[in-house]
């Protein structure tokens, strides 16, 4: 029995409120060393909402969810009995990665709707340079998830933009996978399917009107929609459909690109976005291409290699992300059977 063959629904409880974080010691009953685990700005962020009780530990984070790192938030952490991660994807998913090696539960609070790295039992981990290594599962899903829209509505923009990128590729990436098998489908991959449907109308419809809110400063109905749709609704895609609702071709992109130096600077969901047209040039499905385009257009979204900041050795990158796309562990595979020539044409093609 393989992990992603093993339906996990989401967190052990999950509340989404206004001013939810303010209440986060009632959640606490039970235990007695909680440990914070954040990085510098989310820390900043959470605190200028609220304030932590002085006796907790804090341990700030900067950088990649790494195994050097995780072993080193583990053993810091010493005597906790529960780990409360504060901010965005890479710190969520070294808490979490940290809180299974202590075998301890963990509690997930996003600053930023950049993933539903809150909501997921897993971690995406990095080596020190950020050049993605694997995806570790984890034994506990979360204890406590907490979505405070107040507390998010000082995201970045283009977290949030990002956010959306990621998200939208879970409808793009489990229609594939689910169209090329020729398994039968149980009833739990069939509705981790229909949420992608759910989720990617979410965004197309309110997604513009979300990014509108945070950029006002202002709440609303389509802000918290999209929040709830990123950082939880997502996790339920690859939670009930299992390995037909995990990452496929755009991932497999996203991991190519991680390879390339220049693009370190560019936000994980937006090199998700662009994964997306790429996997649909691979399936010469054009006119999804150009459906899309519009709404990426509004966002920002990279269509080209030069938008993720490779304007030099182009060919080369080319190779370099078909190289790591095609590999036989990555996810591309779940899609079909593609070679390295085929993945740089698609790139080529949107190029």
């Amino acid at each position: 029995m393989q992990p992603e063959d093993i339906v996990r629904s989401g967190p052990n409880q999950y509340v989404c409120k206004e001013g939810i974080v303010k209440e986060l010691q009632e959640f606490l009953n039970g235990f007695h060393h909680p440990v914070v685990v954040t990085g510098n700005k989310s820390y900043e962020a959470f605190t200028t909402y609220t304030a932590l009780p002085s006796e907790w530990k804090v341990i700030q984070h900067e950088g990649y969810s790494s195994p050097e790192v995780i072993r080193g938030i583990a053993e810091e952490a010493g005597e906790a009995d529960v780990l409360i991660g504060i901010g965005g994807g890479t710190v969520l998913d070294t808490a979490k990665a940290a809180a299974d090696r202590l075998d301890i539960e963990v509690i997930t609070i996003p600053t930023i709707p950049g993933t539903c790295a809150a909501s997921t039992p897993l971690s995406v981990i990095y080596d020190e340079q950020g050049n993605f290594i694997r995806v570790d599962y984890h034994k506990r899903s979360s204890y406590v998830t907490l979505v405070d829209p107040l507390l998010l509505l000082s995201s970045p923009i283009e977290y949030v933009k990002s956010g959306i990128g990621d998200t939208l590729a879970k409808w793009y990436e489990a229609e594939a996978v689910v169209r090329n098998t020729k398994d039968s489908l149980s009833l739990m991959v069939q509705a981790g399917l229909r949420q992608s449907v759910y989720i990617r109308d979410i965004l197309l419809n309110e997604g513009l009107q979300a990014v509108e809110s945070i950029e006002k400063g202002e709440s609303s109905s389509s802000l918290t929609n999209v929040l709830e749709t990123i950082i939880t609704l997502a996790g339920t895609v690859g939670g009930y459909a299992g390995r037909y609702g995990r990452m496929a071709g755009a991932h497999a992109i996203h991991n190519g690109l991680s390879f390339i130096q220049e693009t370190h600077h560019v936000l994980h969901g937006h090199k998700v976005a662009y994964g997306i047209l790429v996997q649909l040039a691979l399936e010469a499905r054009t006119n999804e291409i150009q459906e899309i385009i519009p709404f990426y257009q509004k966002l920002g979204f990279p269509v080209k290699l030069s938008d993720l900041g490779i304007l030099e050795n182009q060919e080369q990158a080319k190779r370099d992300i078909a190289a790591h796309a095609c590999k036989p562990e990555e996810s591309l595979c779940l899609m079909g059977a593609f070679s390295e020539a085929e993945v740089i044409a698609a790139i080529e093609s949107l190029e």
